[in-house]
């Protein structure tokens, strides 16, 4: 996790698996090209923030969430696997 966290952060201070949620949150928002909301609170912003701001331009390039990729992952296994039965 590229967050250090420090005893100044104040509300930023949460748990790890608070930024992990928050970030991966944002992470799928920003990729669908969505602005950072501000009315979100604490990490949630902070997250929006960093994602969209702090990667040097390139964006973030996580457009699906994680069922969704996970759905097309099996329906490609199930391809490939009809695939391999009939060669």
């Amino acid at each position: 996790m590229p967050f250090k966290r420090k005893p100044g952060l104040g509300r930023y201070n949460e748990s790890r698996s608070a930024w992990y949620e928050a970030y991966r949150i944002a992470r799928v928002a920003i990729g669908a090209g969505r602005k950072p909301d501000h009315t979100q609170d604490g990490v949630r912003w902070k997250a929006q923030l960093i994602v969209a701001y702090e990667r040097e331009g390139q964006g973030d390039q996580l457009l699906l969430d994680a069922r969704t990729k996970l759905g097309m992952q099996r329906l490609t296994d199930e391809i490939l696997r009809d695939i391999a039965s009939k060669g």
